[in-house]
């Protein structure tokens, strides 16, 4: 039986912590070890974490000194994790108790598997609903359309290059499954919600996370241009004046990544003339 490594990186999220810490202790698939990080939490999160540790010794847990991130909190994970598999968990979510069992058996089936990821519903503040839903390429590119809470081999992991650290503004997820198709990965899909994501009442989006927003996509762009370039019907859209109406709310994405692409050709068109 292999094992697999549960990574959950933590910040101030004590609130919620034990639910998610048991929920990856729960599950009927037994090899298991938790890869758990703090990262430098300023509320209850490292005694919770420490209690944890005392009674179960399958735990890895790791503190940061100073706030570095989550990209930096799963890397640092993973890279300590001595699982075969790997699964990330945000600590602040919760998955059912065969959710492990069911995505391991999935890649023991399917050794061209890259990535095995399933249903996801959210609860807290919001109206419950349903994600993550068989995807399709141009889906993939759009939005990220898998959970974070998807599991991969971690050799994988390594030879793509793990999160990368210029997504420390966020959808560092996505970038990971961009970089996964790109090389041509397969991704097996479990129909099945097996993934509980909690979403935490918000305020109306400020200025500064809207730039966040344009960063993002300018990353995602700049590091996987040649997929985005070769993809006909997305170059086709982005450059459509007439974006059907189910494509509305991806035009900030359109419009910036068709002035990114624009700005990038005219770059080395004026370097190859030089």
């Amino acid at each position: 039986m292999k094992k697999v490594s549960i990574i959950i990186p933590c910040f101030n999220k004590g609130k919620y912590l034990e639910e998610a810490l048991q929920s990856a202790l729960n599950q009927t698939y037994e090899n298991i070890e938790l890869v758990c990080v703090d990262d430098c939490s300023d509320d209850n999160s490292r005694e919770i974490f420490k209690q944890y540790v005392r009674k179960y010794k399958r735990i890895i847990y790791i503190e940061n000194d100073i706030n570095k991130g989550v990209v930096y909190s799963r890397n640092m994970a993973i890279e300590a994790a001595t699982g075969e598999y790997i699964f990330p968990l945000d600590a602040d979510d919760i998955i059912s108790n065969d959710c492990i069992e069911c995505m391991v058996n999935v890649l023991e089936k399917n050794p061209d598997a890259g990535v095995v990821y399933c249903k996801m519903k959210t609860f807290g503040a919001k109206k419950e609903k349903v994600l993550c839903g068989k995807f399709t390429e141009e889906e993939l590119l759009y939005d990220c359309v898998i959970s974070a809470s998807s599991m991969f081999r971690k050799k994988d992991f390594v030879k793509i290059g793990g999160y990368k650290e210029c997504m420390f503004h966020g959808c560092e997820d996505w970038e990971l499954w961009l970089n996964f198709y790109e090389r041509g990965y397969k991704f097996e899909f479990i129909d099945k919600i097996m993934i509980h994501y909690r979403q935490i009442k918000s305020h109306q989006r400020t200025s500064e996370q809207i730039q966040h927003d344009t960063a993002i996509k300018y990353e995602l762009l700049k590091n996987h241009l040649e997929l985005y370039k070769n993809n006909k019907e997305f170059i086709s859209k982005i450059f459509n004046l007439g974006i059907r109406k189910k494509y509305i709310k991806y035009k900030l994405l359109f419009t910036y990544l068709a002035m990114g692409y624009i700005f990038l050709l005219m770059a080395g068109f004026f370097v190859y003339f030089k």
